[in-house]
């Protein structure tokens, strides 16, 4: 059985968004510029995805500080090693360490701090290739950005993932390097080449995990921070401070969230938000989005904090970098995962989100699979990219309307509408909570194994001499002229703090929404007579050789009487995202009609007395025909034929001989001669005749 859904126009749920109003929690980590050999461009894709925030982090060596890789040590790389040819593996930790640690923004920043030389620590700094991405990122290729994004980016303070878990060995030295930063990068960003400033600022990338911050005292953490975020202050008043990332989202009265807010309520430390992270291996449910969410709410307000901002700045289904994990996040059912996610972030106190990752990286949202509707084209994206841009055609209607699903089967919803009040778009994700799906080590049940980009090691850091790779990845700096010294003593992992509480999956009843979805939306003004609906689908096995998804408009049965337009879709059904966009006409003809695609639709159509009405102008306004294709017209009542081979004249409202029919009815079977938009352009002899007037119902289904 389909899930029926009411949808309430004109009713805006302040209790939702941002006042009601769309939150921005479509940001992705990793970054439209190709991050290293083997790794493709993206910004035509980004613009597409609408792409709006970029948090900086991961990016080997691009926005960090201190990086020291070192390719034999233990689980080296664990993200980018599974998708490498096994042949090639030891060659390539040996470039990504080369690669990540020339591409350091400080390579002395270790040895400076080792001897307590600030000097020393800003030896060589390297500002060009952070310099030069980041006006890439914020600065779009015109011709990609027709849409003119605006894109901002925040920056972590910190580290790439396995360059280095020891803390900084000198909170003052560092502190000055990050003084540089901000100065450069937020107070001086047009001296620099930006275009807009850099406002955000996250200290340091879960703290709370060892293999990050190897010590186990918050302490340390929080005078570290307080270090950072007073320099940050005192350099630019305006910026934007928090922190900590914290792998462990959910983890009421931790060390890292109330410990944190306590200390920066204790010693008046700036903290403008707090940042936190969700992966959904312990439950695949993304609806725990809402219970970290409620929890954070809760912690801010414990602390005297409930109107900083809470970030999400990383999530995803899973964490585990596995082949498995790589397909799994690609896959039709986790954009069901991401739309249901987003979903749910407007109904919690999540104020910005960065999901993990964007790009063409190890989780990302892009590889090197074919098509599946033409396998001898590559895929331009995956159906997780699809899926936020579904959800970014949302914010063409960012006021949030009022809906009756509690979100107790796999069906969620969103509806908003636009100012005017004149366009609704409703996106539907139907997710089915799978443990497994969240589990790296068990493969994709619903796809194969889709081909992922990978690094390129083909070469030797030394040999990447070609003025192109140069520009490309370094920012025009030759890397055989960068020399490093950010070596520590990398001592044993301590243990971490532990967990409090533990997530569960919500309970569902998925008997109710595995069927697909019946829309009904209520209060549509008298003003409105007819209206247009276009469906956009993903589902696996779909198209990917563009962003937007599958135009499905035909498979959907709309019907609009008395104010209430009802939906229904049987294929709306799990794994797959639907974005209903329907936009409203005063047609003066009336003609509640219309679905753009050719599928079944049922209206009605007022007729005036006493005239006889042509059946061109009873169908549809805005329904795309097909020449010589049947379909089924069906009339309630008023139906006439002229005479023989007579047509209507609708000029003098009488049967006459002569005339081209550019379309045949016989037994309610319609058969257009034309293809397009036909009303009131055909002519024929089939007409409606009323004595006193009225409406009359139409169902007009292809055979």
């Amino acid at each position: 059985m389909t899930i029926n859904i009411s949808v309430f126009k004109g009713s805006r749920n302040t209790a939702s968004g941002n006042n009601g109003i769309l939150k921005e929690v479509n940001g992705v980590n990793g970054i439209p510029i190709s991050i290293a050999p083997g790794f493709p461009d993206l910004e035509d894709q980004f613009n597409q995805m609408g792409i709006t925030h970029v948090r900086l982090h991961d990016c080997f060596g691009v926005g960090d500080i201190d990086n020291y890789f070192q390719p034999n040590r233990r689980n080296n790389q664990d993200q980018l090693i599974p998708n490498i040819p096994t042949t090639s593996r030891t060659k390539a930790k040996q470039f990504i360490a080369d690669f990540a640690n020339k591409r350091t923004i400080f390579p002395y920043a270790a040895a400076g701090m080792r001897a307590n030389n600030v000097d020393l620590a800003f030896k060589d700094a390297n500002y060009q290739m952070t310099d030069d991405y980041l006006k890439r990122i914020m600065s779009n290729n015109p011709s990609v950005n027709p849409g003119n994004i605006q894109r901002k980016v925040m920056f972590r303070i910190g580290r790439t993932l396995d360059g280095g878990y020891e803390i900084p060995q000198n909170f003052d030295i560092y502190a000055t390097l990050i003084s540089t930063l901000v100065n450069r990068y937020s107070l001086n960003y047009q001296a620099t080449g930006l275009p807009r400033k850099i406002e955000y600022w996250e200290i340091w990338n879960e703290p709370d995990l060892t293999f990050f911050w190897n010590n186990n005292n918050p302490q340390i953490y929080y005078e570290f921070y307080s270090k950072i975020a007073r320099m940050i202050k005192a350099v630019d008043p305006e910026a934007k401070v928090g922190g900590c990332g914290v792998a462990n989202g959910y983890n009421p009265g931790g060390a890292y969230l109330d410990g944190l807010l306590n200390y920066c309520r204790s010693t008046n430390t700036p903290i403008d938000f707090l940042s936190w992270h969700y992966y959904g291996n312990l439950t695949s449910d993304p609806q725990n989005i809402i219970d970290i969410g409620n929890s954070i709410q809760s912690t801010l307000t414990r602390y005297g904090y409930g109107n900083i901002e809470s970030l999400c700045t990383e999530w995803n289904s899973s964490p585990f970098g596995t082949v498995n994990t790589f397909t799994k996040v690609q896959s039709a059912k986790n954009a069901a995962y991401i739309a249901s996610t987003l979903i749910y972030m407007q109904y919690c106190k999540t104020d910005k989100a960065y999901y993990y990752r964007g790009d063409g990286s190890s989780f990302g949202l892009f590889n090197d699979n074919p098509n599946p509707t033409n396998t001898s084209s590559k895929s331009f994206c995956t159906y997780s990219a699809q899926s936020f841009n579904l959800f970014t055609r949302i914010f063409e209607t960012p006021f949030i309307l009022t809906q009756n699903n509690s979100f107790n089967t796999g069906m969620t919803t969103l509806a908003a509408e636009n100012a005017e009040g004149n366009k609704i778009n409703i996106l539907a994700a139907n997710y089915k909570v799978d443990r497994n799906f969240s589990n790296g080590n068990i493969p994709p049940t619903e796809t194969r194994l889709y081909k992922q980009y990978y690094l390129d090691s083909g070469r030797t850091i030394n040999q990447i001499t070609d003025q192109w790779s140069i520009d490309h990845w370094f920012g025009g700096v030759n890397p055989s002229s960068i020399i490093t010294d950010n070596s520590v003593t990398q001592k044993n992992v301590v243990s971490q703090l532990p967990v409090n509480g533990r997530l569960t999956s919500r309970a569902r009843n998925y008997n109710q929404s595995d069927s697909g979805l019946t829309l009904t939306i209520n209060n549509i003004e008298t003003k409105f007579r007819g209206y247009k609906i276009t469906a956009y689908r993903i589902k696996e096995g779909g198209p990917l050789d563009k962003i937007e998804p599958q135009n499905v408009s035909d498979s959907v049965i709309t019907n609009m009487t008395n104010g209430v337009l009802s939906i229904q879709d049987n294929s709306a059904t799990p794994s797959t995202v639907t974005l209903y966009s329907i936009e409203f006409t005063n047609d003066q003809n009336g003609n509640t009609g219309g679905n753009t695609g050719g599928g079944s639709i049922t209206y009605t159509v007022p007729i005036q007395a006493g005239i006889r009405t042509p059946l061109s102008m009873v169908l549809p306004t805005n329904y795309n025909f097909i020449a010589n294709k049947q379909y089924r017209l069906t009339i309630s009542r008023g139906l006439y034929y002229c005479p023989g081979s007579t047509t209507l004249n609708p000029q003098t409202n009488s049967c006459t001989t002569g005339g081209t029919a550019m379309y045949s009815y016989t037994n309610s079977i319609f058969t257009p001669f034309i293809s397009g938009l036909l009303w009131g352009m055909i002519s024929g002899s089939a007409y409606v005749y009323l004595p006193s007037g009225g409406n009359i119902t139409c169902a007009l289904t292809p055979v």
